[in-house]
């Protein structure tokens, strides 16, 4: 009768031990999620029409600048050395200014453009958390992090469609 007891409590445990340690995974490709949402798609056009409009007006004020240089170089043998070289420190001057000024706008724009794609992701993890919850999902895993697995644990698709359904107009700044 104890060695029934003892084996019948080693069968139980190794039953309640082995259920204990099963989790529920899936995964998901957060960058197709990103791109491929509305919002997503909002959020980088906006930004795509910006930084092509900033880079258009510098190509602009290149143009400009390179005219000017033409310009004062044509004349280099008429003016005065002194003349010349003043002129020649103005321009580089501008040129400075204008290289400062270029790779100011654009760090501010990528900046810009951070912030709000980090603001979309917070809003990303916090339907995933309700995602995960709603179906008793312990990880949701990356699918970048992932070698291989079962298309039926990847939930990129139904995550999609919830962000598109609660995320329909996203703020841009």
């Amino acid at each position: 009768m104890i060695k029934f007891i003892k084996y019948s409590l080693i069968i139980f445990f190794f039953f309640s031990v082995s259920n204990a340690y099963s989790q529920i995974i899936a995964y998901a490709n957060f960058d197709k999620i990103v791109k491929s949402s509305m919002s997503g798609k909002q959020i980088i056009e906006h930004y795509n029409q910006k930084k092509n409009k900033l880079i258009s007006d510098i190509k602009t004020k290149e143009k400009n600048i390179q005219e000017k240089e033409k310009s004062l170089i044509s004349q280099k043998n008429v003016l005065e050395p002194e003349e010349y070289n003043k002129k020649l420190n103005i321009l580089r001057e501008e040129i400075r200014i204008f290289n400062n000024e270029s790779n100011a706008n654009l760090n501010e724009l990528q900046k810009k453009k951070d912030t709000t794609t980090n603001l979309f992701i917070k809003e990303l993890q916090n339907i995933l958390n309700e995602f995960a919850e709603k179906k008793n999902i312990d990880i949701i895993l990356s699918s970048n992090q992932i070698l291989i697995g079962r298309s039926s644990l990847d939930v990129t698709n139904d995550i999609l469609k919830i962000v598109n359904d609660k995320i329909k107009n996203f703020k841009i700044n």
